[in-house]
């Protein structure tokens, strides 16, 4: 997804309507658990609230993408270290705004907006610091998209019957799904003389294939087509729709219910392979 105003447009509606939700929801439904397994409802409006984005937004336009005082550096970033300092961070928002919490987030979305509203033509691929490695201003709209989208599904799917992410919050979150491969895998020593291709075949919202490699190294996510050499030939081959992908690789929808429901399909490769797929999640 480009950073235009359309893909602007597009965080400012789903951040309406998340905020519409919530405005309705009962009172008693903040407390229940959401899709983002030990969080509660306000947990998670607590994360969304608590990332520190117009400073490092900021800091990157200016051409600085270095870590702000009292932030790691790249170098030392460890998955499970900040899946555990997010979790906290969003529990202590929760805690410390109370019932202020909608109001605040409802600040976040509109500094947001006004913040990406003010980026200049030429400053789209300036990076910007984040924890795992410095981003493009183009890639952090789209990751906001994401990370807004994943976690309203997050809320309104634990009470709403059959909601479903648009089809725009799901190109962002395909778009960005690397992100989630790298924190939802981890590295393999076994895999390092073989690593194991699982691919993905996307007919919509729009026709896409991924690839999600596993080996000793990190998780990459890798966008194509029909991959020629052998070694990309991919070792397990699933055919989804593009929510059933990120709902999975995101650690929403475990692949053994999503066979079991019709949304995921082994359409080729090692089938003891394919059913030991979502033993290999640890999440993030």
């Amino acid at each position: 997804m480009s950073a235009t105003s359309e893909s602007i447009n597009l965080f400012e509606h789903e951040g309406r309507e998340l905020i519409g939700f919530l405005r309705e929801m009962p009172p008693d439904a903040w407390g229940i658990p959401s899709a983002c397994e030990g969080w509660t409802v306000a947990d998670v409006i607590g994360h969304l609230t608590s990332v520190d984005l117009s400073t490092r937004l900021l800091r990157g336009l200016d051409g600085d993408h270095s870590p702000p005082e009292g932030s790691p550096s790249p170098e030392q970033h460890d998955e499970d270290e900040f899946a555990q300092t997010i979790y906290q961070r969003a529990v202590n928002a929760n805690q410390r705004l109370g019932s202020g919490l909608l109001d605040d987030f409802i600040e976040r979305i509109d500094e947001t907006v006004t913040l990406f509203r003010s980026v200049q033509p030429s400053q789209w691929e300036n990076l910007v610091y984040w924890p795992a490695g410095p981003m493009s201003v183009d890639t952090l709209l789209t990751q906001r998209i994401a990370e807004l989208t994943m976690h309203g599904w997050d809320i309104r799917s634990r009470l709403e019957d059959d909601y479903h992410l648009s089809d725009g919050s799901v190109t962002a979150l395909l778009d960005t799904v690397d992100r989630a491969a790298r924190r939802a895998f981890r590295p393999d020593p076994s895999l390092a003389q073989q690593p194991i291709r699982y691919r993905f075949l996307i007919p919509s919202p729009e026709q896409r294939t991924l690839d999600l490699v596993l080996s000793d190294d990190p998780a990459e996510i890798i966008e194509g087509s029909t991959p020629q050499p052998p070694a990309d030939r991919a070792s397990v081959t699933f055919e989804c729709d593009g929510e059933a992908c990120v709902l999975i690789m995101y650690g929403r929808l475990p692949p053994a219910d999503a066979i079991a429901s019709g949304r995921l399909a082994v359409s080729d490769g090692d089938a003891e392979l394919a059913s030991t797929f979502g033993d290999r999640f640890v999440g993030g």
